[in-house]
């Protein structure tokens, strides 16, 4: 297969992956965008989700700039997919704001003012490109603007069941810290935050669930390890709980407003250039 290159103004896929964190550095070399695109070809089943996550990638990392035109003829000949795939996958690029297609203009990559930033795929490719840092900021910025409230509204509903799912959870962290598995430590996270947002009762706070998740299972993309940090923060969520159980729901706001402050440091700290 021929090693594309799609120069636009100047800017070359190896020039993006120059520009990229020496962190991430490794990640991209493993992930070499003309030898994945070939991959793409070989799995029909999976046609559409890698076409969408190399496409998406791309264009959230600024190989594509916007006004870039997207060639359907140009995909199918590169990708060896069917037009009906192509069109499913632009389908997806813009229900998240990447592309629009217009008539007799066709199809092009959009500025980054379009971008559905909560879609949780353009999230992890911003977490994995240049912008890494400002997505960081921005999520922790809306998680401590939402899960504190969330936290609030919980304690005036604290049931049994919550109690001990949150427990649970907490207890799961705590065995995968010891055991550093990073990757169970990261899903018993998910649980304790997406029960709790749930819990909130506000259906609009549910509605962000998918971005939440995706915050959180970042820690395994950009590499954050288990440190004494993070039993810092799990006996936070051991105080979370208590004022859970009492509904002390002003409690609950301010140890969440702590706890993610830590987190963020502890994130911060782990992939800020030293």
């Amino acid at each position: 297969m021929t090693k594309l290159t799609f120069k636009s103004k100047g800017i070359t896929r190896n020039r993006i992956i120059d520009a990229i964190d020496q962190r991430l550095e490794a990640w991209m070399s493993a992930q070499d965008f003309p030898a994945a695109m070939s991959r793409v070809a070989n799995h029909g089943g999976r046609l559409f989700d890698q076409l969408v996550e190399e496409l998406g990638r791309s264009i959230v990392l600024g190989v594509f700039p916007p006004g870039e035109p997207l060639s359907a003829d140009r995909i199918i000949g590169e990708f060896g997919v069917s037009r009906s795939v192509v069109r499913e996958v632009f389908r997806a690029l813009e229900t998240k704001g990447l592309i629009v297609a217009r008539p007799r203009v066709g199809t092009r990559v959009t500025s980054q003012e379009n971008w559905n930033f909560l879609d949780p795929q353009v999230l992890n490719w911003r977490l994995l490109g240049p912008e890494r840092q400002k997505q960081i900021s921005e999520l922790f910025q809306t998680r401590s603007a939402i899960e504190p409230i969330a936290a609030k509204l919980a304690a005036t509903s604290e049931t049994a069941a919550l109690i001990a799912t949150l427990e649970s959870a907490v207890s799961m962290m705590r065995s995968a810290l010891e055991s550093r598995d990073v990757h169970a430590f990261t899903e018993a996270d998910v649980l304790f935050h997406t029960v709790l947002l749930r819990a909130s009762g506000n259906m609009m706070f549910v509605r962000l669930e998918g971005a939440l998740r995706a915050a959180l299972r970042a820690r395994e993309s950009i590499f954050v390890p288990l440190t004494d940090r993070t039993r810092r923060g799990l006996d936070l969520h051991d105080a979370l709980i208590a004022s859970l159980r009492s509904g002390d729901g002003p409690g609950a706001e301010s140890t969440m407003r702590t706890l993610l402050a830590g987190a963020h440091e502890e994130v911060d700290g782990a992939v800020r250039p030293r």
